[in-house]
Parts: C-alpha cells; structure tokens; sequence
C-alpha cells in the first residue's frame, strides 16, 4: 500500500497556519490559568463580556450569543446554565413573546468582571512578552487582517 501523505507544511501560509493552530491551545491554557482563580473558564467570561458591551435595554437572546461568540447554541445553553447556577446573569422570558428568553448580566456578573478584568488584561499583555512594542504593533496589524 502507497503512502500519501505530506509530513511537513507545503508552503508558508500552512506553516503559519499550523503556528497558530498550536499556540491557540497555548493561549487558551495561559488565559484559563489565570481565570481559574475566579472559577470561571474563559468561554463563559467571554460570555459574560458580551453582555457587558450591550445595551441594557436591548437584552440577549442566546441565538444571538452564539452567533457573536461564533459558537454553538447547544455550548452556549451549558454555559448560561452554569453562569445562571452562579448568580451571574438571569434569563427572563420575554412578556411580549414567551418563545423568547432574555440574558442579562447581573450585579454579580459585574462584580466578577471587575475583580478578574485586571487580571484576564495582564495575561493577555504578558502573551506578548517576548516581543518589542513595534513587532507587538505589527503583530496585531496583521493578525486583525485574518477575517474567519
């Protein structure tokens, strides 16, 4: 039986590909370490930062979570249970149409965020440290290029 398959990457975009693909998992595992200590991973802060940046009179549906976090309905369920269990948001059903529930961020929620936002910005600065101010400017002119 022939083998077909390619080792290594067959050209530099690949490779970068790949670089990226490896140090998400990285970034992931350094931004959930530091989140740890407020017992919240980083998906559901994100979440939770989501909420934050709407309007409180214009309250999420989880649709519409999903959709700005990019990810499934079914992983955004898990986590509102979750945040809601920890008094972080409240879900409500809408008086104007019971099939609709909306998500909002609680006093908790914010508490929280205030506690763990200096934390969460430092470690995403210290991802950095390797690099000089210009290559971290130019690092993020061009990562901000890639649209999924």
């Amino acid at each position: 039986m022939e083998k077909h398959s390619i080792a290594n990457p067959p050209n530099t975009r690949a490779r970068l590909g790949e670089v990226l693909l490896q140090i998400s998992d990285d970034i992931l595992d350094a931004i959930n370490s530091t989140l740890n200590e407020f017992h919240i991973s980083e998906s559901k802060f994100a979440l939770l930062l989501t909420l934050f940046h709407t309007r409180k009179d214009q309250p999420l549906q989880p649709s519409e979570i999903a959709d700005r976090l990019g990810i499934r309905r079914a992983s955004v369920t898990k986590q509102l249970i979750w945040l809601e269990e920890n008094q972080l948001i409240t879900r409500t059903i809408s008086p104007e149409d019971q099939r609709r529930v909306h998500v909002t961020i609680t006093e908790g929620g914010y508490r929280l965020l205030d506690l763990a936002l200096p934390r969460y910005w430092q470690a995403c600065a210290n991802l950095t440290n390797k690099l000089t101010e210009e290559e971290t400017d130019s690092l993020l002119n061009l990562l901000t290029k890639i649209d999924l």
